[in-house]
């Protein structure tokens, strides 16, 4: 529910014209009976009947409730008014001549805002709710044409109107994603939503933040008519005819707004929405969910849905009314400015080519990617790639393997159909997409190769040899390593073209962590680091530069947080009860849960790298490895052969704890072990390691490590990332209290030069963000 939380789809790589052509071109002077310009709307008079509302932001490329745009709105429909007076309008249209219909909130505005604020933010909202309640007051029928992504106040625009028809173009997604901001909708989206798809629905779209299809908005009852959207030829303007066709049978017929899902045809609708029991149950089983999957901490969900519940029985009025103080009591939590802050720092990250050196233009388009190894990394990277409409060559050294590799591929497209993510034709064109064979040669289509073989470098450099041998690596090609700890600069030293490697670190499972680590070796270039950036945009995933060491980033900070789940399993502390101590804490699994994800041999491998790489015993627990290496040498590998710490069913689903592994290892339980200790262990030992990967300059700063930890740990969004955490918690407590843990435990814990410097100086990490400081939640928020 929460993994992606802030990718929210917003906004594509790069401007391009919109999708259907610009209003005025489609309706040509001879249709434009006047235009009016008011600011960063243009209302256009369309034969005297028509009047065309269209949303065309000046200050960025997608459309959002802006103050400009606010103010911009009150000049269109005071001339909106005078067209009705004048009997020249009756139709309303709103739409955009952006690739977005409209985006929501004008999050820069009200991110920064503190209790204090509170006088200007009831200004914008003041403001906000006029817009919307003069559109539902008009008394000619209003249209949202929903050509592109409608989301937050955006949708909230659109419901307002009378009328919904939406574009069926593959981009256009509506929803109310606020929860994921740790606020909820604000200009009635709990109270009108629901009024069209019911409350069960509603309650499930705005409490998960999700974005819905063309089909599903219509299915739904969220819109009435969806309308071809993608040209087939130059000029077509289809989506924008079939919007005019279709809204000209209003024409001087009575007002009727179109409201939604059929009731009648729903007898359990009824139960549902009109009735106390229907929304005791809807309540009820919201927060059964709501506490199994948040564990109280995600403050928008309850308070998005005590509105949708409050809505449900009262007036409009009054529900508008409880929407807004829950929305101004959302936004004033340290969960919605840290929920925001990643959001800002994951679309910072889409602007980095100014970092890199290198203009987005002039980096080459991707083409045919090749991937080398055909395993449970290199086939789930083809997918992933053909998933984004790629062309992919898997290579391995035997047929059978390429076999299975693409047996996987086709395996997951099929899946992917059966559960109504995609039409069968779809997924037999995606699947199609990746070829592969043993010839090497097949690779010379491909501009980029990533390379997902087995992790022994002599193998790896071996490889480039060879692949530069046969003219396959010629100075052009990029060779990307999907590695997760082996050294890039040693990789380097064993190519003729060390400027075109590069690491490109995957993380298990491929389909669902969003974060690519893209490691520079010191002889990469910024044109390579440049083109695998834009790569894992085009792909979706979370790009984040880090600098060839030892784990990296992410690998590093983790080794150490697992090396000291090894030493409490030494103290004989419970695996059970830590894991359900990090788990309280915010965190989507224990560190014996994702040892069991990760593979005990894995990790047996990873330890000694870091440990020997680092020279630091930080990283190690017994000379032998500790209990993990020796359960590994056992046969157990966890997950991937269900012999770890929990047991699994045989659709690989967990089924609870598995306490036989204890018995191998020797352990009895230790009745004085401080499980109190749990999480600071852990934490503290975390941004200790980050500290140091800063300090020795691997990342630029706070903002990539939150990104990294977050994307590829699921480190918990609501404390806003690691370093954001350390601020909450601040600096001189956390070097206190790692003083006291080296006095106890040892050394490993001696504070880093940055946190030191920081509780002496009073500074953090985040020093411009707004802050309210995260107290603790215990239990569940009251519904």
């Amino acid at each position: 529910m929460f993994r992606g939380l802030i990718s929210s789809g917003r906004r594509n790589l790069s401007r391009s014209r919109p999708i259907f052509g610009k209003v005025q071109d489609f309706l040509g002077k001879a249709r434009i009976a006047s235009e009016h310009g008011c600011g960063e709307i243009t209302v256009i008079n369309d034969s005297n009947t028509f009047t065309w509302i269209v949303m065309d932001s000046t200050t960025g490329s997608a459309n959002s409730l802006s103050n400009a745009y606010i103010e911009s709105c009150k000049q269109a429909m005071a001339k909106v008014d005078d067209l009705v007076k004048e009997n020249k309008s009756k139709i309303i249209i709103l739409t955009s001549n952006k690739e977005t219909f409209c985006v929501g909130a004008d999050l820069p505005t009200v991110y920064p805002m503190l209790p204090e604020d509170k006088p200007k933010l009831d200004d914008i909202l003041d403001a906000g709710n006029e817009l919307v309640d003069r559109i539902k007051g008009m008394q000619v029928p209003v249209v949202a044409a929903i050509n592109g992504m409608a989301l937050g106040g955006g949708l909230e625009l659109a419901l307002a109107c009378h009328h919904r028809v939406i574009s069926d173009s593959d981009s256009v997604k509506v929803g109310l994603p606020e929860t994921l901001l740790g606020v909820i909708p604000g200009l009635g989206g709990t109270v009108r939503l629901q009024k069209l798809v019911g409350l069960q629905t509603a309650t499930q779209m705005i409490l998960a933040g999700s974005q819905i299809k063309p089909a599903k908005a219509k299915k739904s009852g969220l819109c009435e008519r969806v309308i071809p959207g993608d040209d087939r030829f130059p000029n077509e303007f289809r989506f924008l005819h079939g919007v005019r066709n279709y809204v000209g049978k209003m024409v001087d017929k009575p007002l009727k707004p179109h409201k939604g899902r059929p009731v009648k045809a729903w007898p359990q609708d009824k139960l549902i929405n009109n009735t106390f029991i229907g929304h005791r149950i809807v309540k009820s089983m919201s927060l059964k969910n709501l506490n199994k999957l948040t564990k109280g901490k995600y403050i928008g969900q309850y308070k998005a849905l005590e509105s949708l519940i409050y809505a449900a029985s009262h007036s409009e009025k009054k529900a508008l009314q409880k929407e807004r103080e829950l929305f101004t009591e959302c936004l004033f939590t340290p969960e919605a400015k840290n929920q925001m802050g990643i959001y800002f720092l994951d679309e910072a990250s889409k602007k980095l080519y100014g970092k890199i050196g290198v203009k987005k233009e002039e980096i080459p388009e991707i083409g045919k990617v090749g991937v080398i190894g055909a395993g449970v990394m290199g086939s789930g990277i083809a997918h992933w790639f053909a998933a984004r409409k790629l062309s992919v060559f898997m290579s391995d050294i035997q047929q059978k393997f390429v076999d299975k590799g693409l047996a996987f591929v086709k395996k997951e497209f099929d899946g992917q159909a059966k559960r109504k993510k995609m039409t069968k034709q779809v997924a037999a064109e995606r699947t199609a997409l990746v070829t592969g064979g043993t010839d090497s040669d097949n690779l010379k289509d491909c501009n980029i190769i990533v390379e997902a073989a087995v992790e022994v470098m002599d193998l790896k450099k071996k490889m480039i040899q060879d692949l530069e041998s046969k003219g396959i690596l010629d100075g052009k090609r990029i060779f990307a390593t999907n590695t997760s700890s082996l050294s890039i600069n040693e990789m380097q030293a064993a190519s003729k073209y060390p400027e075109n490697i590069v690491g490109m670190h995957f993380f298990n499972p491929v389909a669902k962590m969003p974060l690519v680590e893209i490691i520079t070796g010191e002889k990469t270039s910024k044109e390579t680091v440049a083109a695998i950036y834009k790569l894992t945009l085009a792909i979706g995933k979370k790009p984040i530069i880090v600098k060839d060491g030892p784990g990296f980033l992410v690998n590093r900070v983790l080794g150490v947080y697992m090396a000291e789940a090894g030493r409490m399993l030494k103290e004989c502390g419970n695996p059970e009860k830590i894991d359900k101590q990090i788990v309280n804490f915010g965190m989507p699994m224990g560190p014996f849960r994702l040892l069991d994800e990760v593979g005990f041999d894995v990790a047996a491998h990873v330890g000694p790298v870091l440990e020997n790489g680092l020279n630091s015993k930080r990283f190690a627990v017994d000379e032998d490895g500790g209990a993990v290496a020796r359960l590994c040498k056992m046969g157990y590998l966890g997950k991937k052969n269900s012999k770890g710490f929990y047991s699994y069913n045989e659709k690989g689903k967990e089924t609870g704890f598995n306490s036989t592994i204890l018995n191998p290892i020797g352990f009895t339980p230790n009745n004085s072990f401080c499980y109190e200790d749990v999480v600071d262990r852990c934490t503290l030992l975390m941004v200790n390691e980050a500290c140091l990967i800063m300090e020795e300059g691997l990342v630029d700063g706070p903002e990539t490590t939150d990104l990294g930890m977050i994307f590829g740990t699921g480190f918990a969004p609501f404390r806003g990332g690691l370093c954001s955490f350390a601020d909450h918690e601040g600096a001189a407590s956390i070097v206190e209290r790692m003083n006291k843990l080296k006095a106890k435990y040892g050394d490993h814990f001696t504070p880093s030069k940055t946190l030191v410097k920081q509780a002496e100086t009073g500074t953090r990490f985040f020093p411009e963000r707004p802050f309210i400081k995260y107290q603790e939640r215990k239990g569940f928020p009251v519904v």
